[in-house]
Protein backbone atom coordinates (compact mmCIF):
# COMPACT_ATOMS: atom_id res chain seq x y z
CA UNK A 1 0.00 0.00 0.00
CA UNK A 2 1.23 3.24 -0.52
CA UNK A 3 2.38 5.84 1.36
CA UNK A 4 5.05 5.84 4.58
CA UNK A 5 2.01 7.17 6.81
CA UNK A 6 0.22 3.89 8.39
CA UNK A 7 -3.58 3.31 7.25
CA UNK A 8 -4.33 0.23 7.92
CA UNK A 9 -4.09 -2.18 10.82
CA UNK A 10 -2.79 -4.99 8.58
CA UNK A 11 1.14 -6.06 8.99
CA UNK A 12 3.23 -5.64 6.08
CA UNK A 13 3.50 -9.75 5.59
CA UNK A 14 -0.08 -9.44 5.54
CA UNK A 15 -1.03 -7.08 3.15
CA UNK A 16 1.75 -9.34 1.09
CA UNK A 17 0.02 -12.31 1.04
CA UNK A 18 -3.48 -10.74 0.11
CA UNK A 19 -1.62 -9.06 -2.60
CA UNK A 20 0.40 -11.84 -4.24
CA UNK A 21 -3.07 -13.76 -4.39
CA UNK A 22 -5.36 -10.67 -5.55
CA UNK A 23 -2.33 -10.10 -8.70
CA UNK A 24 -2.71 -13.63 -9.91
CA UNK A 25 -6.09 -12.24 -10.82
CA UNK A 26 -4.86 -9.64 -13.30
CA UNK A 27 -4.67 -5.85 -12.97
CA UNK A 28 -6.01 -4.19 -10.31
CA UNK A 29 -8.95 -2.50 -11.99
CA UNK A 30 -9.92 -5.98 -13.19
CA UNK A 31 -10.53 -7.11 -9.70
CA UNK A 32 -13.73 -4.51 -9.85
CA UNK A 33 -15.29 -5.44 -13.21
CA UNK A 34 -18.39 -5.01 -12.42
CA UNK A 35 -17.66 -5.48 -8.66
CA UNK A 36 -15.48 -6.89 -6.36
CA UNK A 37 -15.08 -10.48 -5.60
CA UNK A 38 -12.54 -12.48 -3.20
CA UNK A 39 -10.76 -15.28 -5.05
CA UNK A 40 -10.19 -18.26 -2.72
CA UNK A 41 -8.15 -17.58 0.81
CA UNK A 42 -4.27 -17.87 0.50
CA UNK A 43 -2.89 -20.29 3.03
CA UNK A 44 -2.88 -19.02 6.10
CA UNK A 45 -6.07 -16.55 6.55
CA UNK A 46 -9.16 -17.88 7.62
CA UNK A 47 -11.87 -17.86 5.01
CA UNK A 48 -14.32 -15.41 7.43
CA UNK A 49 -11.49 -12.93 7.55
CA UNK A 50 -10.62 -13.30 3.94
CA UNK A 51 -13.30 -11.63 1.74
CA UNK A 52 -12.70 -7.76 4.04
CA UNK A 53 -8.88 -8.35 4.42
CA UNK A 54 -9.26 -8.68 0.36
CA UNK A 55 -11.16 -6.14 -0.66
CA UNK A 56 -9.39 -3.75 2.07
CA UNK A 57 -6.09 -4.37 0.52
CA UNK A 58 -7.50 -4.52 -3.51
CA UNK A 59 -8.87 -1.23 -3.22
CA UNK A 60 -5.83 0.27 -1.32
CA UNK A 61 -3.61 -1.00 -4.51
CA UNK A 62 -6.19 0.25 -6.99
CA UNK A 63 -5.58 3.70 -5.64
CA UNK A 64 -2.05 3.30 -5.24
CA UNK A 65 -1.52 2.02 -8.66
CA UNK A 66 -3.21 5.50 -10.32
CA UNK A 67 -1.18 7.71 -8.00
CA UNK A 68 2.21 6.20 -9.19
CA UNK A 69 1.35 6.13 -12.85
CA UNK A 70 -0.84 9.49 -12.67
CA UNK A 71 -0.07 11.37 -10.08
CA UNK A 72 -1.70 13.26 -6.81
CA UNK A 73 -4.82 14.92 -8.56
CA UNK A 74 -5.89 12.27 -11.24
CA UNK A 75 -6.03 9.92 -8.84
CA UNK A 76 -8.25 12.59 -6.88
CA UNK A 77 -10.53 12.87 -9.60
CA UNK A 78 -10.80 9.81 -9.64
CA UNK A 79 -11.25 7.92 -6.14
CA UNK A 80 -13.00 11.19 -4.85
CA UNK A 81 -16.48 10.45 -4.77
CA UNK A 82 -15.68 6.94 -3.43
CA UNK A 83 -18.06 5.58 -0.53
CA UNK A 84 -14.88 3.12 0.77
CA UNK A 85 -12.47 4.57 3.49
CA UNK A 86 -9.56 3.01 2.91
CA UNK A 87 -9.31 4.26 -0.79
CA UNK A 88 -10.03 7.86 1.15
CA UNK A 89 -7.00 6.56 3.53
CA UNK A 90 -5.27 6.39 0.36
CA UNK A 91 -5.63 9.57 -1.48
CA UNK A 92 -5.00 11.10 2.11
CA UNK A 93 -1.74 9.36 2.56
CA UNK A 94 -0.44 10.91 -0.63
CA UNK A 95 -1.64 13.81 -0.07
CA UNK A 96 0.90 14.09 3.04
CA UNK A 97 3.65 13.40 0.70
CA UNK A 98 3.01 16.14 -1.31
CA UNK A 99 2.09 18.39 1.09
CA UNK A 100 -1.32 18.64 -0.74
CA UNK A 101 -3.06 17.87 2.64
CA UNK A 102 -6.58 19.10 3.16
CA UNK A 103 -9.46 19.20 5.98
CA UNK A 104 -11.83 17.41 3.04
CA UNK A 105 -9.48 14.81 2.54
CA UNK A 106 -9.67 13.97 5.58
CA UNK A 107 -13.65 14.22 6.17
CA UNK A 108 -13.91 11.56 3.99
CA UNK A 109 -12.00 8.79 5.26
CA UNK A 110 -14.28 9.56 8.62
CA UNK A 111 -17.46 9.94 6.63
CA UNK A 112 -17.46 6.38 4.89
CA UNK A 113 -18.99 3.67 6.37
CA UNK A 114 -15.91 2.28 9.28
CA UNK A 115 -13.66 -0.11 7.94
CA UNK A 116 -12.27 -1.58 11.25
CA UNK A 117 -9.29 -2.29 9.47
CA UNK A 118 -8.76 1.26 9.15
CA UNK A 119 -6.27 3.05 11.23
CA UNK A 120 -8.47 6.29 12.08
CA UNK A 121 -6.91 7.37 15.43
CA UNK A 122 -4.27 8.53 12.76
CA UNK A 123 -7.02 10.45 10.42
CA UNK A 124 -8.72 11.59 13.66
CA UNK A 125 -5.39 12.95 14.79
CA UNK A 126 -4.86 14.74 11.42
CA UNK A 127 -8.47 16.18 11.68
CA UNK A 128 -7.67 17.92 14.89
CA UNK A 129 -4.53 19.03 13.77
CA UNK A 130 -5.77 20.58 10.29
CA UNK A 131 -8.94 21.73 12.01
CA UNK A 132 -8.65 22.87 15.69
CA UNK A 133 -7.41 26.69 14.68
CA UNK A 134 -8.60 27.10 10.60
CA UNK A 135 -12.15 25.82 11.23
CA UNK A 136 -13.01 24.44 14.68
CA UNK A 137 -16.28 23.92 14.51
CA UNK A 138 -16.53 22.33 11.89
CA UNK A 139 -13.71 19.93 13.32
CA UNK A 140 -16.03 19.39 16.25
CA UNK A 141 -19.03 18.11 13.98
CA UNK A 142 -16.98 15.87 11.81
CA UNK A 143 -15.20 14.06 14.92
CA UNK A 144 -19.10 13.68 16.66
CA UNK A 145 -20.73 12.32 13.65
CA UNK A 146 -17.37 9.80 13.12
CA UNK A 147 -17.74 9.25 16.81
CA UNK A 148 -21.60 8.41 16.50
CA UNK A 149 -21.18 6.12 14.07
CA UNK A 150 -18.15 4.21 15.81
CA UNK A 151 -20.35 3.93 18.92
CA UNK A 152 -23.24 2.19 17.11
CA UNK A 153 -21.16 0.21 15.05
CA UNK A 154 -21.85 -3.29 15.58
CA UNK A 155 -18.51 -5.37 15.35
CA UNK A 156 -17.00 -8.67 16.56
CA UNK A 157 -13.64 -7.82 16.69
CA UNK A 158 -12.27 -7.78 20.47
CA UNK A 159 -10.17 -4.36 20.26
CA UNK A 160 -13.16 -2.59 18.40
CA UNK A 161 -14.65 -1.55 21.85
CA UNK A 162 -11.09 -0.29 23.72
CA UNK A 163 -10.93 1.96 20.43
CA UNK A 164 -14.34 3.32 20.55
CA UNK A 165 -13.18 4.15 24.52
CA UNK A 166 -10.34 5.78 22.64
CA UNK A 167 -12.41 8.10 20.44
CA UNK A 168 -14.94 9.09 22.98
CA UNK A 169 -12.08 9.80 25.09
CA UNK A 170 -10.53 11.54 21.87
CA UNK A 171 -13.48 13.89 21.62
CA UNK A 172 -13.51 15.12 25.30
CA UNK A 173 -10.36 16.00 24.68
CA UNK A 174 -11.28 17.72 21.34
CA UNK A 175 -13.82 19.70 23.80
CA UNK A 176 -11.66 20.69 26.13
CA UNK A 177 -9.34 22.17 22.63
CA UNK A 178 -12.20 24.30 21.21
CA UNK A 179 -13.09 25.62 24.98
CA UNK A 180 -16.22 23.64 25.40
CA UNK A 181 -15.39 23.15 29.12
CA UNK A 182 -18.70 21.96 30.51
CA UNK A 183 -19.34 19.51 27.62
CA UNK A 184 -16.05 17.45 27.58
CA UNK A 185 -16.36 18.02 31.83
CA UNK A 186 -19.72 15.65 31.02
CA UNK A 187 -18.24 13.29 28.71
CA UNK A 188 -14.88 12.52 30.77
CA UNK A 189 -17.77 12.09 33.56
CA UNK A 190 -19.59 9.34 31.87
CA UNK A 191 -16.10 7.48 30.55
CA UNK A 192 -14.59 7.58 34.15
CA UNK A 193 -17.73 6.32 35.38
CA UNK A 194 -17.27 3.68 32.79
CA UNK A 195 -13.48 2.82 33.52
CA UNK A 196 -14.22 1.71 36.78
CA UNK A 197 -11.06 0.31 37.73
CA UNK A 198 -7.91 2.44 36.51
CA UNK A 199 -7.60 6.65 36.62
CA UNK A 200 -6.67 6.98 32.73
CA UNK A 201 -9.72 8.99 32.42
CA UNK A 202 -9.42 11.31 35.76
CA UNK A 203 -5.39 12.08 34.59
CA UNK A 204 -6.03 12.90 31.02
CA UNK A 205 -8.96 15.06 31.46
CA UNK A 206 -6.68 16.79 34.49
CA UNK A 207 -3.75 17.28 31.44
CA UNK A 208 -6.40 18.32 28.64
CA UNK A 209 -7.80 21.34 31.12
CA UNK A 210 -4.21 22.02 32.89
CA UNK A 211 -2.78 22.30 28.85
CA UNK A 212 -6.07 24.32 28.27
CA UNK A 213 -5.20 26.63 31.49
CA UNK A 214 -8.38 25.50 32.92
CA UNK A 215 -6.51 24.79 36.37
CA UNK A 216 -9.64 24.69 38.65
CA UNK A 217 -11.18 22.05 36.46
CA UNK A 218 -7.56 20.55 36.18
CA UNK A 219 -7.61 20.71 40.10
CA UNK A 220 -10.97 19.07 40.15
CA UNK A 221 -9.81 16.13 38.23
CA UNK A 222 -7.04 15.36 40.11
CA UNK A 223 -9.32 15.25 43.02
CA UNK A 224 -11.67 12.79 41.37
CA UNK A 225 -8.23 10.95 40.30
CA UNK A 226 -7.25 10.60 43.72
CA UNK A 227 -10.67 9.26 44.93
CA UNK A 228 -10.77 6.54 42.36
CA UNK A 229 -7.05 5.72 43.32
CA UNK A 230 -8.41 5.72 47.66
CA UNK A 231 -11.43 3.19 46.00
CA UNK A 232 -8.98 0.91 44.69
CA UNK A 233 -6.20 0.74 47.74
CA UNK A 234 -3.68 3.04 45.31
CA UNK A 235 -2.51 4.54 48.46
CA UNK A 236 0.90 6.24 47.08
CA UNK A 237 -0.73 7.28 43.69
CA UNK A 238 -3.64 9.29 45.80
CA UNK A 239 -1.03 10.60 47.93
CA UNK A 240 0.72 11.48 44.50
CA UNK A 241 -2.80 13.20 42.92
CA UNK A 242 -3.44 15.09 46.27
CA UNK A 243 0.24 17.07 46.30
CA UNK A 244 -0.22 17.91 42.76
CA UNK A 245 -4.01 19.32 43.14
CA UNK A 246 -2.01 20.77 46.19
CA UNK A 247 0.47 22.59 44.18
CA UNK A 248 -1.99 24.06 41.49
CA UNK A 249 -4.44 25.61 44.23
CA UNK A 250 -1.49 27.41 45.73
CA UNK A 251 -0.77 28.76 41.64
CA UNK A 252 -4.19 30.15 41.58
CA UNK A 253 -3.99 31.50 45.37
Amino acid sequence: MLGEMRISWLEPGQIAVAREALSARGNWEALFDPAFEAPPAPEGVSDEEWPHIAEHVARAERVSHVLRAEGFQPARAKFGDSRHAIEHATLAAAAVQVDQLELELVEDVLSCEIDELVTYGTFLALLVELGANAAPERMVRSYERFCEAAVERESSSPVWTDRVEAIRDGLANVYVICGRHDEAHEMYEVRHREATEDLVVALAASRAFLASSNVARAVQWLGIGAARARDLGRTPMETKLRQKADALRKRMS
